[in-house]
């Protein structure tokens, strides 16, 4: 159970080893993959993104600062990260997770249903520190 509810935050977007370095080096997922990514709101406190990927589809390497996700959609995503490994998360819906920065990455949805995840990234937010590295390969 415990790794079906890290692994699903740390998706979003998307479930990700997280190497602070690489947050940088990735593009935005807004940017990196305006078709997946949609803002639906930004001021100066918050940023609301809505991920929506359908069974099949992949997304483009990005990473994401510290934020809170809600899975509205679930489903099954492979993630793969900078350093070539590969994971599946899946997303329960409902799920409400606070994950600091992820790494670069990529999603893939390799589910039947497409899934829909909002992610709110507080602007100024601390990183709190998650190294998703440990959530890779972990049993429940």
């Amino acid at each position: 159970m415990k790794k079906t509810i890290w692994v699903a935050l740390s998706l979003v977007f998307a479930a990700l080893p997280v190497v602070a370095e690489n947050v940088s080096d990735a593009p935005d997922p807004v940017v990196a993959s305006p078709d997946k990514y949609r803002v639906l709101l930004e001021n100066e406190f918050v940023r609301v993104v809505e991920y929506e990927i359908g069974p099949g589809e992949k997304d483009n390497w990005h990473s994401h600062p510290a934020k809170v996700s809600y899975v509205v959609k679930p489903g099954t995503l492979q993630i793969t990260t900078a350093a070539g490994e590969s994971f599946e998360a899946g997303e329960e819906e409902g799920t409400v997770r606070w994950l600091g920065a992820v790494g670069k990455h990529y999603g893939e949805n390799i589910g039947t249903t497409p899934v829909r995840i909002l992610l709110v990234e507080v602007k100024g937010a601390q990183d709190s520190g998650n190294d998703l590295n440990q959530f890779v390969g972990e049993k429940e």
